[in-house]
């Protein structure tokens, strides 16, 4: 965008320049207000010109870039339902093993009480 920018300018000036130096070839010094609305002409059509393909080359980059923002937003969707699915799998686990823990532990306790009860009536 910033060339095409770019060349319209240099065409521009290159036209302003060209106009003055016709109106010196053919002998006239050149007026300012024939400059001035050869200039004028010139933005109107540059404008005309910008808008025409500017707009364009703007409406392509958004639909380009829509895209891969919809591809972006899927592999995000993707690694989150992963990091979903293995934090679920963790959170699990670990949950199996806290109840497994604790319920050694409360085996290991009675058993220790028990043992401890009927080794003091011996």
């Amino acid at each position: 965008m910033k060339k095409f920018m770019k060349v319209l300018c240099l065409l521009a000036i290159l036209c302003v320049a060209g106009l003055a130096l016709t109106q010196m070839r053919d002998g006239e010094k050149p007026a300012i207000e024939d400059i001035g609305s050869g200039a004028e002409e010139l933005v109107d059509q540059v404008k005309d010109m910008y808008d025409e393909y500017g707009s364009a080359a703007v409406a392509k980059a958004d639909e380009k870039l829509g895209g891969v923002v919809e591809q972006a937003d899927e592999k995000i969707s993707d690694v989150v339902e992963q990091a979903d699915e293995a934090i679920g799998e963790a959170v699990e686990s670990a949950v199996e093993g806290a109840k497994e823990g604790f319920l050694e532990s409360i085996k290991e306790s009675i058993g220790s009480f028990f043992e401890n009860l009927t080794s003091r009536e011996n």
